[in-house]
């Protein structure tokens, strides 16, 4: 008797052409017999997995070419000239990328110590009821669209800080050029903060899934040998995991310097160079946010700011991809058990430049503010709050010295494990906190305009009232959907190869491709689907905008579709190739649907951040005050008019941008809960 209640049938060459499952009653149910499509279902995964390295390549070229008049005329001069004069046709843009790289150093000075401490504190200290909804909720800061957090950095952060912050530091550190002069309502300093919450809860997880890598022997044998478990921390882990620590700080970095409408809404857009924090600076994004209109009949100002999207191109592109090989190199995880020799080397100097770059970094500022308070203070330098900073940290140092090898020595070093717990468990709660306060205010302001004809009406001039979002929401719809038509399948495609075919050379560029793609600045797709999609054809439209989000959306469902599919145990690939189908109907009907709620999930979250995106649709969708059902024609969308109507001083547009923000973020937050509780959910099963 067969146990299994399977058949097969044999040719008369003895081959087996197809099986035959026995179900209850003695019925048969065949497996659909072995066909040709595997080698045509193997190119097709392998062209889908290919598309985002030529999304790179393309991109890279595109960009090149249309900025060719301005490199040929200027040269290397845009990288080094300051001045941006559109009537004399003299470009450079010096300024842009300072405030570019001022403002993302600056991000990552405010959210690295945050992010290592919140990731600390949930992976080492946290209980487990504790840690989860914590994580939880530093992910869903991440789903925050840019566009809110420029709203309410305009409208809350700045004032607040205007009127409380800068004046302080002004007073007290003005004396250091960073601080120096009074200080402006829209600073670099303002779009520092904004970045910084904006990139913490990435810098948080990366480094949460590089300390969860670290093997368990490394705590376990420092504490038994008597360290407490800030000690086994401080000289186990952390050294141990700096490499993935400073890739993820890279990779907060290439983010940071690519952030686009946030900075725009909040840095001044001063196009000069000034060292000052609390004075208004530019970026590259915002740049380009802001002059794309008025460039659209200038060929020289239209190729100038082309190529500023490539250098900011290839600056991210490169701080990406040396911060995902770093990774790789330098983290161990459950197929590499080591590092190479070469990711050990890496490993090794990526720990000096972090410890030692900081440290040098740290006593810099420190010796230049002691410098300039004795300069100008005289004797009272000493009363200043570095000074005492510093004076505490050396008297802290010197008594733990002091009290090495006697009785006090194990009090000293648990109340040293305790305050470091504190220490902790307050970053996690400050993070937090950034979220509650951007919610909080979004729907304390958009609450009262919440209402039907906000849904049902079209926009009407400032001063009207009883005007509505109606063509935006529909808009919104209507290029997600676009996007969702052309990503969803590339995208499930792709990571299905690079799951399905681990044993192909190709799996490795391609999955380091997407991850690089998913890293380029927003703005940088934009322009490039506006010098592809857009110029040739003459007309922005909803098509042209839905492409746009569509190359953001594919390499995060590639990596989705990757990571799910690669859960489903082997036995099950194993079992069906037993039974006779074939390679294709394996993956199609076993592995997929096995994999179905995982991968949901990632589109989901993929559906979620292109929904609150806003600067690919400035250069591609354009926006329109009707309602249209044309692809070919502009479109709006809920972030373009939250954009317009937070930007102009009419008080029924900002309490209307308010409202849509609302409507944004609410969409935006179910969606994600969604698929957080869909992917938590299948793992307690699993």
């Amino acid at each position: 008797m067969n146990p299994t209640g399977v058949t097969r049938k044999v040719r008369n060459d003895g081959s087996s052409n197809r099986a035959v499952i026995r179900g209850p009653g003695g019925k048969s149910s065949p497996v659909l017999p072995r066909i040709r499509w595997d080698k045509p279902f193997y190119v097709a995964t392998m062209l889908s997995g290919m598309t985002a390295l030529l999304l790179i390549l393309w991109i890279g070229y595109q960009l090149y070419s249309v900025s060719a008049p301005t490199r040929h005329q200027f040269g290397w001069g845009m990288l080094t000239n300051s001045q941006w004069d559109v009537p004399r046709e003299i470009y450079g843009a010096l300024p842009e990328i300072y405030g570019s790289i001022a403002s993302a150093l600056l991000a990552l000075v405010i959210a690295v110590p945050l992010a290592v401490a919140c990731a600390v504190f949930l992976t080492q200290f946290a209980p487990r009821w504790l840690a989860g909804p914590v994580a939880f909720f530093l992910d869903l800061l991440a789903a925050v669209p840019s566009i809110i957090f420029g709203l309410w950095g305009f409208l809350v952060l700045c004032p607040f800080m205007q009127n409380h912050v800068s004046p302080w530091l002004a007073d007290h550190f003005g004396t250091v050029p960073i601080f120096a002069g009074p200080p402006v309502f829209e600073n670099v300093l303002d779009a520092g903060l904004i970045l910084a919450l904006m990139v913490l809860p990435f810098i948080t997880a990366v480094t949460r899934e590089v300390l969860n890598s670290m093997p368990p022997g490394y705590t376990e044998a420092s504490m038994g040998l008597g360290a407490t478990k800030w000690e086994t921390i401080r000289s186990t882990l952390l050294p141990a995991s700096t490499g993935g620590i400073v890739g993820a700080a890279m990779l907060g970095l290439g983010r940071a310097v690519g952030e686009t409408m946030a900075v725009v809404m909040v840095i001044g857009n001063y196009m000069h160079v000034n060292l000052s924090l609390l004075q208004p600076g530019s970026s590259m994004p915002s740049l380009l946010a802001n002059q794309f209109n008025e460039a659209q009949d200038d060929l020289m100002q239209r190729s100038a700011l082309l190529e500023v999207a490539l250098i900011l191109f290839v600056f991210t592109f490169l701080l990406n991809a040396a911060a995902r090989l770093i990774i790789r190199l330098t983290v161990k995880t459950g197929t590499k058990k080591e590092p190479s020799d070469f990711g050990q080397a890496v490993h090794h100097y990526t720990t000096l430049a972090g410890r030692y770059g900081i440290r040098a970094v740290v006593a810099l500022l420190v010796v230049l503010q002691v410098v300039s308070d004795i300069r100008n203070k005289g004797p009272y330098w000493i009363f200043g709050p570095i000074e005492a900073l510093t004076f505490l940290y050396i008297g802290i140092r010197f008594l733990a010295r002091r009290l090495e090898g006697t009785p006090y020595w194990g009090r000293f070093r648990a109340a040293n494990d305790v305050v470091m717990r504190t220490v902790a468990g307050l970053a996690a709660l400050v993070a937090c906190i950034g979220l509650f306060l951007v919610l909080a205010f979004v729907t304390k302001n958009g609450l009262p305009g919440l209402n039907l004809s906000l849904f049902t009406h079209d926009p009407r001039p400032a001063g009207m009232p009883g005007g509505g979002l109606r063509p935006a929401i529909l808009g919104t719809i209507m290029l997600v959907a676009i996007a969702s038509t052309i990503g969803i399948p590339v995208g499930i495609l792709g990571g299905i190869f690079l799951s399905e075919y681990p044993e192909s050379k190709l799996g490795f560029p391609f999955r380091f491709a997407a991850d690089v793609l998913n890293g380029i600045p927003s703005v940088v797709i934009g322009l490039f689907a506006y010098a592809a999609f857009v110029l040739p054809f003459k007309q922005f439209s909803a098509l042209a905008g839905g492409a746009a989000l569509a190359i953001m959306m594919i390499p995060t469902v590639i990596r989705v579709t990757d990571e799910m599919m690669r859960l489903v145990p082997q036995g099950l690939r194993e079992a069906s190739l037993g039974l006779g189908a074939s390679r294709m109907q394996t993956t199609l009907r076993v592995v997929l649907p096995a994999a179905r709620k995982g991968v949901v999930t990632g589109l989901l979250l993929a559906i979620a951040r292109i929904s609150g995106e806003t600067a690919p649709l400035l250069f591609t969708a354009f926006g329109s005050q009707q309602v249209t059902t044309n692809v070919r024609e502009p479109v709006s969308s809920l972030t373009l008019k939250i954009y317009e109507y937070a930007s102009s001083s009419a008080d029924d547009w900002v309490a209307q941008a308010w409202s849509g923000a609302l409507v944004l973020v609410l969409m935006i937050l179910v969606i994600s809960i969604l698929a957080r509780l869909a992917t938590r959910n299948r793992m307690v099963r699993t």
